[in-house]
């Protein structure tokens, strides 16, 4: 690493932006326009995240994160080849998604990913079983030894597959233990 400029970031990361490479959360809307995509930044940072490669990280913040850079005029270029409002109608799809009112009392089985933050400042990722019921995917969380709970829709949460019966990989103590925890919160035995 060459240096840190104050807190915020490397000397890497700073040369970066000045060529053009930036985090998603640091594009902005004049940094689009530049390069002809006139659209509201969030889709933009949306494209980006979801469909955009990037080989190339630096350090920020104090905690000294590893931060994937992206180059505007090149995500730019590749977002001005696409079907736009096709692209719009798979957001829109993806944003009603996360506001869906989960009526269904059938718990399933899945395979899921999360992160979560680590004190570091960085991210831990996770693959888990659980058991989904309505906006909920009760885990076995192995580093408290408790079942805990996260919401489906959250922002760093993803069902990778789910299972009508469960996975051989998953205990069936564990199963148990989730069951019980889902009967003693909806009031209905399981």
């Amino acid at each position: 690493m060459a240096g840190y400029i104050g807190r915020s970031m490397s000397v890497n990361a700073a040369a970066a932006h000045t060529e053009g490479r930036k985090p998603v959360s640091s594009i902005t809307k004049e940094d689009i326009q530049k390069y002809g995509v006139n659209v509201s930044i969030t889709f933009f940072r949306w494209f980006v995240k979801k469909y955009c490669d990037s080989n190339e990280w630096h350090h920020t913040s104090s905690k000294y994160n590893e931060t994937w850079f992206y180059d505007v005029k090149d995500c730019c270029s590749y977002f001005l080849k696409q079907d736009i409002e096709k692209l719009k109608k798979v957001y829109k799809s993806q944003l009603a998604s996360k506001h869906v009112v989960y009526t269904d009392d059938t718990p399933y089985y899945a395979l899921v990913k999360y992160s979560i933050s680590t004190y570091s400042g960085g991210r831990k990722h996770i693959e888990a079983y659980a058991i989904v019921h309505r906006c909920w995917a009760y885990i076995k969380d192995d580093y408290r030894n408790e079942i805990i709970k996260k919401k489906i829709n959250g922002k760093h949460f993803n069902i990778a597959e789910s299972y009508q019966s469960r996975p051989e990989k998953m205990s069936e103590d564990v199963a148990m233990a989730i069951y019980e925890m889902i009967s003693k919160i909806t009031g209905k035995p399981s």
